[in-house]
């Protein structure tokens, strides 16, 4: 039986995966051919936010802060305006009329995240709020603690191939959504692009 429902953020919860790939180029668009060099870092990245503005930074000869603020200032702006995937609001609140828990689980850095989440849907709408790249396994863990409850319990729903490997990792169950780097892996489960469309596969956990 399902008892906690686990939605990654970005591409997931809302559509924000074009905002946060046009923002590194947009940061970095008054600097000579800065465009140019973010597309080439970006063809072949080298980790996170910090990664690929450390990158940028020392090519040019300074430092990378300026930019990974102003970076997070441009997407949090437009990520408050985007669209929510559809149906997203309708299952959270069917969800939690089962009296499922439900938590955000985002490789976004967490004190960025939770001021994003708290502005978008309030500060208590979720039981849980976790970031931090490459955290996305240790953060599962966490929430089977604070719920107490197993893996076969969870169910992930994300649409990277680190949501689906966090939830492998982890034992838990996962629902993948299109449009993000799970295209990119070898998954043949469930893909669901509506949240209206997700309850038939919810139903045989519950």
């Amino acid at each position: 039986m399902i008892r906690c429902v686990v939605l990654d953020f970005d591409g997931t919860l809302v559509l924000s995966n074009d905002i946060k790939r046009e923002g590194f180029f947009a940061v970095v668009s008054a600097v000579p051919n800065g465009r140019s060099r973010m597309a080439a870092i970006l063809s072949n990245p080298p980790g996170d936010r910090y990664a690929i503005f450390g990158r940028f930074a020392a090519e040019i000869g300074v430092s990378p802060s300026g930019f990974i603020d102003s970076y997070c200032s441009w997407c949090e702006e437009r990520i408050m305006q985007c669209s929510e995937r559809h149906g997203a609001e309708r299952l959270i609140q069917a969800l939690r009329a089962e009296s499922i828990k439900v938590h955000v689980n985002s490789a976004t850095p967490v004190v960025q995240l939770r001021s994003i989440v708290a502005r978008r849907f309030g500060k208590n709408f979720f039981d849980g709020v976790h970031g931090g790249h490459g955290e996305k396994v240790r953060n599962l863990e966490i929430i089977l603690a604070l719920e107490a409850i197993r893996p076969d319990e969870l169910v992930m729903i994300g649409d990277g191939k680190d949501d689906l490997d966090a939830a492998s990792s982890s034992g838990c169950h996962f629902i993948g959504v299109p449009d993000g780097t799970l295209a990119s892996a070898a998954y043949d489960g469930p893909l669901v692009g509506d949240f209206d469309d997700l309850w038939p596969y919810l139903a045989n956990l519950l």
